[in-house]
């Protein structure tokens, strides 16, 4: 539930009543400042002004991304919009349709407040590619803030009772899998729960796509889409998946031991972690466990999904966008997104952030082959205008196909007929 929206810190002084030399700018964020992401985020800030003592952050709190983006909205086309925010991509493909979306480039490369090409090795590729949106010449428009990818969490202890020293890194394998660790054990192999990303990641993971890379037609219709709802569905005629009743069964389920493999986004690592810690002291006897990229039709090419949101600086004065994208950056380089993705809300923006991560990765040894071994291999979602109402379509269709109440090609091709017509403007 939405928690009521808490006021805002001091507003904006006045630009006269700034000290000489001072830049102030106004930071809409999601999260309530009394919440423990919130909390984090108000430090962080306070500790950017306290090293930039030329910049003064007002940051504004808003309900949650949709309450953010509702923020945003009723402010255009001529309202006080903010300095800089953040948004998931088919947000920010709507601030571009309109205009109001600084792009980055020259202030990625400007040789003073820019990144140097170590800094953007050391950046995921997939972080840069989301901020390039379909339409804008490769501009990127957008720079990651919390991020997180899709992977496949493996109860080794289970899957080694079945004779599997290793994570079954095919879609053959993980097929085959399940039905040994069934036979071996009688504990059900995967517990299904419908999801786009997770279904964008299968995608991706068999050499498909959602869209086409211009962002225009459905192409969720071919062989990668029809055979990842079929594989559900085949597991679940065998009853070796099942639908949880909860909406939280499956890592419920994972954490008491009762299924060999889930689906997740990296960003569910906590609740993983504190059902597994609950669950022991339940008496569910330890077991290894483990997050690591989702099988393959080619794991010699590996792919899954990368989402989530992205600062996004608005059109405005020149000055105020230098100093957004200087707490960008700040908040980006190794310290701080090492602190940031510490909480398992998100994925470290740089890789050399591990080498600071120290008490993370002893506390939830995971991380490392989350950042290492899932995260690399990350693809953008969709960026485009439309995408929640395309969305909403292939969620249906999702259900549907697996529970047995349609064709996967039959539902997935009338699907694709609807999302072309809403990409084509003719919904």
């Amino acid at each position: 539930m939405p928690t009521e929206e808490p006021e805002a810190t001091a507003g904006p002084l006045p630009s006269e009543s700034l000290p000489p030399g001072v830049t102030q700018i106004v930071f809409w964020e999601p999260f309530s400042l009394d919440r423990p992401q919130g909390l984090l985020l108000g430090e962080m800030i306070r500790e950017f002004e306290a090293e930039n003592p030329d910049i003064l952050v007002e940051i504004v709190p808003r309900s949650g991304y949709l309450g953010l983006h509702d923020a945003v909205v009723a402010e255009l086309p001529d309202g006080d919009l903010p300095d800089l925010t953040v948004a998931f991509p088919s947000m920010i493909a709507e601030y571009a349709e309109l205009g109001i979306v600084a792009p980055l480039d020259a202030l990625i490369n400007d040789p003073e407040v820019g990144l140097n090409d170590e800094d953007l090795a050391d950046i995921h590729a997939g972080y840069l590619e989301a901020g390039r949106l379909p339409g804008y010449g490769r501009q990127i428009l957008a720079f990651p803030f919390a991020q997180n990818a899709v992977g496949m969490w493996v109860n080794q202890t289970l899957v080694a009772q079945a004779g599997w020293e290793r994570a079954p890194a095919t879609w053959e394998e993980f097929e085959q899998a399940c039905y040994d660790v069934v036979a071996a054990t009688g504990v059900p192999c995967y517990p299904f729960v419908e999801s786009v990303s997770i279904f964008d990641a299968w995608l991706f993971s068999r050499g498909g796509r959602r869209l086409d890379e211009a962002g225009q037609h459905a192409r969720f219709n071919g062989p990668a889409g029809v055979e990842s709802l079929a594989l559900v569905r085949r597991l679940v005629d065998a009853g070796l998946a099942w639908r949880p009743e909860d909406p939280y069964g499956d890592y419920v389920a994972f954490a008491n031991g009762q299924a060999a493999f889930t689906f997740s986004s990296t960003g569910n690592s906590l609740l993983y972690a504190d059902a597994y810690e609950g669950a022991l002291l339940n008496g569910v006897p330890p077991f290894r466990w483990y997050q690591t990229i989702v099988p393959q039709a080619s794991p010699e090419d590996p792919a899954t999904t990368l989402y989530g949101a992205s600062f996004v600086i608005l059109q405005g004065d020149p000055e105020r966008q230098r100093a957004a994208w200087r707490l960008i950056r700040w908040f980006t380089d190794t310290e701080q997104t090492a602190r940031w993705a510490g909480e398992l809300q998100a994925l470290p923006v740089r890789a050399s952030a591990l080498e600071v991560m120290t008490d993370t990765l002893e506390a939830y040894p995971f991380v490392r082959a989350q950042v290492e071994g899932i995260l690399p291999y990350g693809q953008p979602e969709p960026a485009v205008v439309h995408d929640l109402e395309v969305r909403d379509i292939l969620y249906t269709v999702i259900l549907s196909a697996t529970q047995g109440h349609g064709d996967p090609q039959v539902l997935l091709d009338q699907a694709a007929r609807e999302t072309d017509a809403i990409l084509s403007g003719q919904r």
